[in-house]
């Protein structure tokens, strides 16, 4: 059985569609990257240690020029830490 994915949030970058999402269960400061579009949709990678300056984007199978990784990552930990407020807010 998968573990559950809990969808953060998504961006576009360039002609990608990008779904940030953690599994239900795992780290709290890692997350996935899927390419939603175009189709078909599939696993990119994953970032750990988000919110950290040692945070690094992991690539399944492309790869991306330096300055791609670096508006994916800011991108993720925009969405990440949105994330993080709004649960926040709710528990509180």
């Amino acid at each position: 059985m998968n573990p559950e994915r809990i969808v953060l949030g998504r961006f576009t970058l360039e002609h990608r569609r990008i779904e940030v999402y953690q599994l239900a269960g795992g780290s709290t400061t890692s997350v996935r990257l899927r390419r939603i579009a175009p189709e078909p949709a599939v696993d990119l990678g994953y970032i750990n240690r988000i919110g950290s300056p040692f945070a690094r984007l992991h690539l399944y199978r492309a790869e991306w020029p330096a300055a791609l990784r670096r508006t994916a990552k800011e991108h993720a930990a925009q969405i990440c830490f949105h994330a993080a407020q709004q649960e926040a807010e709710v528990d509180g």
